[in-house]
């Protein structure tokens, strides 16, 4: 008979299978339950058969709400399997005292490095080019915009937490200057950043490219949308590999369609996977990626460890490192 069970609700890669985690938790005599629930057909009975009788449960895209702990009575410790946690109420969780956890240092570098990617593609137009060329055009497509030096543009950054500072580290000697947004840092992270304290809306009529690098709360849902977009300069782009629902995606595609901005990427959608026939993938300025800006190799064994060795600390009886609050 274990001493725990941890279970596992739903998993972003099912090809992989456990045996990295499993000798963490058989060093306290914990059991792990692969639940493979899915998130956007979630079955309530089962989902709280297999809550009833977990001490620690580690979730990816399906929500832990007040009526999920009800029914998890042995609960401990949840941890969110990434750095994004809007599928916890954070507020049923203080009320029962437990602690809800997530993974904010995994794939810092990935996920920067990925937004700066599809900015620069945006920037220098390269899926165009590759379109027009094997349609037969070598120069002189239709559609055809004039390309700015990198060095002339402002960047501007939405959030300069771990993410945001990687990528200003990183956009910093491309760009000529870098904007940042972040009500809830000092002045001196700015400072050490290179990067000038605006406002949202002075950042987005200032920018010639605008990344998302802030968490989904009910502060930032729809934190751009048809008002925001309007600020932005026609020339402009946008890049979000926050989380989906940080813009309003169908204001986006009209604005896209419409020419109010000249691009934008998404690697983070506000349904997941998304839907094919979403109006984004009908913009021919838009590029699309399915939410992998933070995987690598190595950030997935840093991301599965962390979640584990979380669990296996509360369960022993020690303090998590990462628990996220509920919001004031």
């Amino acid at each position: 008979m274990p001493d725990f069970r941890v279970l596992y609700t739903d998993r972003g890669d099912y090809s992989q299978d456990l045996d990295l985690e499993q000798p963490l938790y058989e060093a306290i005599g914990a059991e792990i339950i692969d639940a493979r629930l899915d998130h956007n057909a979630l079955d309530w009975d089962t989902y709280a058969r297999y809550l009833k009788d977990a001490d620690a449960l580690i979730c990816f895209r399906v929500p832990v709400q007040r009526r999920a702990l009800d029914a998890a009575p042995r609960l401990k410790v949840a941890v969110r399997s990434g750095v994004g946690y809007e599928n916890f109420d954070l507020a049923a969780f203080a009320e029962r005292g437990i602690p809800a956890c997530n993974v904010p240092d995994y794939g810092s570098e990935e996920v920067a490095v990925h937004a700066l990617a599809q900015m620069l593609a945006l920037r220098r137009r390269v899926v165009f080019f590759d379109r027009t060329l094997r349609e037969g055009y070598w120069r002189g497509a239709p559609g055809s915009l004039p390309m700015r030096r990198l060095s002339q543009q402002t960047v501007g950054i939405v959030g300069l937490g771990r993410i945001g500072r990687e990528f200003a580290r990183r956009a910093g000697p491309i760009f000529g200057r870098v904007l940042a947004c972040d009500p809830y840092i000092p002045a001196s992270d700015f400072v050490a950043a290179g990067a000038e304290a605006v406002e949202l809306d002075e950042l987005l009529a200032r920018s010639d490219a605008v990344t998302l690098h802030v968490p989904l709360t009910s502060r930032t849902r729809h934190l751009i949308g048809a008002r925001e977009l309007t600020l932005m300069n026609p020339s402009a782009v946008l890049v979000n590999t926050a989380r989906g629902a940080v813009v309003d995606q169908l204001a986006l595609a009209e604005a896209l369609t419409s020419h109010v901005i000249e691009g934008a990427a998404c690697d983070v959608w506000e349904r997941e996977p998304a839907l094919f026939d979403h109006p984004l993938f009908q913009c021919e300025n838009f590029i699309g990626s399915p939410h992998i800006a933070g995987i690598s190799i190595e950030s997935q064994i840093d991301n599965r460890t962390k979640q584990a060795q979380e669990v296996v600390r509360v369960l022993s009886g020690q303090p998590p490192v990462n628990p996220v609050l509920a919001e004031d």
